[in-house]
């Protein structure tokens, strides 16, 4: 498991993004099977976004491999829980939590491991 903590600002998105892919490429490289990363990235930004724009302090980025998934789990110390909602057309946001439970394989919600105050928004992807 590799973990990245950020502050809570929106250019967290595009550095764990980034470090993301990063760690997606070496777990590829020591397991089998590939993941697609255009999702990872899509993923994980929305997760990171939602994180940063409705929960508090530092937000924390595990990615852990697995033989048939990857895992991201992204904390914040918010108490605020996501809510997977239907925008129309026309909205210019609030589909993030949407598009985790369209496109991610399983994801959920827990509270943050203690001491840390919070809750981790996790989602798996099945590798190829």
């Amino acid at each position: 498991m590799a973990q990245l903590v950020l502050p809570a600002e929106l250019s967290a998105v595009s550095t764990a993004r980034r470090w993301v892919s990063d760690q997606i490429a070496r777990c590829v490289t020591a397991c089998s099977g590939p993941v697609d990363e255009d999702v990872v990235e899509l993923l994980t930004s929305e997760a990171i976004a939602n994180a940063v724009r409705h929960g508090t302090g530092p937000v924390t980025v595990d990615v852990t491999c697995g033989q048939e998934h990857v895992r991201i789990a992204v904390t914040d110390t918010g108490s605020a829980l996501p809510v997977v909602r239907r925008v129309g057309l026309e909205a210019t946001g609030g589909r993030g939590m949407a598009l985790i439970d369209q496109l991610a394989t399983r994801w959920g919600l827990a509270p943050a491991h203690p001491p840390a105050e919070g809750k981790t928004v996790w989602f798996h992807l099945a590798k190829r």
